[in-house]
């Protein structure tokens, strides 16, 4: 974790992981001035030109265009509109950024996204939303100021579980955090959390999303355990004429597996397997 121990300067990292990270907002101001070079026009330009990431233009919390098939001239023109230019897998064109996502990803163990966001001044990309990574804005240019509050409408969310209306209007809870960085701060911004963003003038930042492992991991492990038994291995029958039977098995399979995990997952091996698997390929899903 190079990168964020210089972020946080005198600040212990064992500190932040224990007291922020996935627990509640945290900034810095000035320590993220030594990374303002990975994202400014000329970055923008190398990025879209290379075609290897994906251009989306917003405004408003609207779609404009998205997986944009467009120059870095025309992109311009939709920015000097009010529009976002948003490069997602910004690490993908270019050699700073890749190195940036990969000293994030060593560190956390976890696959490791960039965009990149070029905002005109008292514009806006989204409105109330939240993210399922785990996210660091790191400001190179201009200011914008967040709103952030806690999510009790849907806590923890996961790419799989967020609904198509996030339903910010339910949010009842009082708490709400105002904070303005500059180019050169940084903000984390745990999982879940609601925020929005709007500029005070014409905005770059970096926004290094990574996504640790949920404990529905676990049921992915189960399923790879389970496949080095030939019990398990054993293909379902069909059932075409007797429904009662079809019960009776499934109810029988049911048993039997709650019975073997009961026994097997309360002892030490299964543990250390689990671990070692998150280690070793599970974690880099």
């Amino acid at each position: 974790m190079k990168i964020l121990t210089q972020l946080l300067g005198d600040l212990p990292l064992q500190q932040f992981l224990d007291d922020a990270f996935q627990r509640q907002p945290f900034s810095m101001p000035d320590h993220a001035k030594p990374l303002a070079h990975l994202l400014d026009w000329d970055v923008v330009r190398e990025v879209i030109g290379a075609k290897r990431s994906v251009l989306r233009i917003i405004k408003d919390g609207k779609m404009v265009r998205d997986e944009a098939d467009c120059d870095f001239d025309e992109a311009m023109q939709y920015y000097r509109q009010g529009c976002t230019l948003l490069l997602r897998y910004a690490e993908r064109s270019h050699q700073g950024l890749a190195d940036l996502a990969a000293d994030f990803a060593d560190g956390f163990h976890t696959p490791v996204d960039i965009q990149a966001y070029c905002t005109p001044g008292r514009e806006q990309a989204f409105l109330w939303h939240y993210d399922v990574e785990e996210v660091f804005v790191l400001q190179t240019r201009g200011a914008k100021t967040y709103e952030i509050r806690p999510n009790t409408v849907h806590p923890n969310p996961l790419l799989d579980s967020i609904p198509d209306d996030l339903q910010y209007e339910r949010e009842r809870t009082p708490l709400k955090l105002d904070v303005t960085i500059a180019a050169g701060d940084w903000l984390y911004l745990p999982s879940g959390w609601w925020h929005i963003a709007r500029t005070q003038e014409e905005s770059m930042h970096l926004s290094v999303g990574l996504m640790p492992v949920a404990n529905t991991r676990l049921f992915e492990f189960l399923g790879h355990w389970l496949a080095q038994s030939p019990r398990w291995r054993m293909r379902l029958p069909l059932f075409i004429a007797d429904p009662l039977e079809e019960k009776k098995f499934y109810d029988a399979l049911l048993k039997s597996l709650g019975s073997m995990l009961t026994r097997d997952l309360e002892g030490e091996e299964v543990r250390e397997l689990f671990i070692a698997w998150l280690k070793g390929r599970g974690a880099a899903k």
